[in-house]
């Protein structure tokens, strides 16, 4: 089979399409013949060796967690799939999975062929009408967001900040608050994301690079707002935004930060531990019912895929997801 392969850390023009062998399913495990798949900082992060003092990478590597394609072979003990079952899901490599004691291993999903577990609720059936590209693109994004929901526990009528809204992660957080939720959304987000914004249903959005959030945040809620969903800062910049919050209100964010503040209820967002059986085929239903938008603003093919990934390096910012068709 074609596999993006990384031989060494290294920047991703480094990375080559090569030939590997097809990934055999171990115990528990599928084999797919994979159809698109979506790309995640990640993916950048394990091949650069940015964080190899806390994961470290085994060569050769292929990258790539969030995937859409056909079963094609059944390890032993798998019950919930049949060979040409259409599904999506997401895998992460063996040492991150180590580290956090997760099951979901992968062979790397920038391929034409990999594994993936079948048991436990990291890969669901991909149902008709929902294409290849736009489920790879609701894998890790769609559970980290459908976590912050759950812990955020946001009631009709109140208001949100989100920071970091016009991300992965943020597209679908946004949705859910302002279509599920009915809540009131401000959003931060440049000037040219600000209509993608407010397509996805935030009510107001702060350009963040040249209006303090804060301040911008008070001018429309002048007693703070219930809760912030942070995606993007930590440190003393999360501090300095928990500003804009109202007395007692409540912080659900994807980073570890210490507030420091008994007036302010913090969430840290867990992700993957966290997903149940039902996130899946639920952010499905939710695409092809209307509430959640495509949020795919790029698209590659396969034989882009190292350039794929040069281009997410050396982005400032992005929107929505990006994607690898592999027909």
């Amino acid at each position: 089979m074609k596999a993006l392969v990384a031989r060494a850390y290294g920047p991703p023009q480094t990375l080559r399409i090569e030939d590997m062998p097809i990934p055999e399913p171990g115990p528990g495990q599928i084999q797919v013949k994979v159809s698109a798949a979506s790309l995640n900082p990640a993916d950048l992060m394990m091949t650069s060796g940015d964080i190899r003092e806390a994961f470290d990478t085994r060569f050769p590597y292929v990258p790539g967690s969030d995937f859409a394609g056909t079963v094609t072979r059944l390890g032993t003990g798998v019950v919930a799939f049949a060979e040409g079952d259409e599904v999506f899901g997401f895998g992460v490599p063996p040492s991150y999975a180590e580290r956090f004691g997760l099951p979901a291993v992968t062979s790397g999903g920038l391929a034409e062929y990999a594994t993936f577990q079948a048991n436990g609720p990291f890969v669901a059936h991909r149902p008709a009408g929902l294409a290849p590209e736009t489920a790879a693109a609701l894998a890790s994004t769609g559970m980290t967001a459908a976590a912050a929901i759950q812990d955020g526990d946001f009631q009709p009528g109140e208001t949100v900040l989100v920071i970091g809204a016009t991300g992965g992660v943020g597209s679908i957080v946004v949705q859910l608050l302002a279509k599920e939720r009915e809540a009131e959304v401000v959003a931060t987000a440049l000037p040219e994301y600000a209509g993608y914004a407010r397509t996805l249903g935030a009510t107001h959005t702060i350009d963040y690079l040249t209006t303090d959030v804060v301040t911008a945040t008070r001018r429309l809620h002048p007693d703070g707002v219930d809760a912030i969903v942070n995606l993007v800062l930590d440190g003393d910049r999360l501090a300095e935004a928990v500003k804009a919050l109202r007395p007692g209100g409540r912080v659900i964010s994807t980073t570890f930060s210490s507030l420091g503040s008994g007036d302010v209820t913090v969430k840290i967002v867990d992700g993957p531990p966290s997903l149940r059986a039902d996130t899946f085929p639920t952010l499905a239903a939710r695409v092809l019912d209307g509430t959640l938008v495509d949020m795919i603003s790029r698209r590659y093919q396969f034989d882009q895929a190292a350039q794929a990934l040069a281009d997410l390096a050396a982005a400032p910012n992005t929107r929505g997801k990006w994607v690898i068709s592999m027909t």
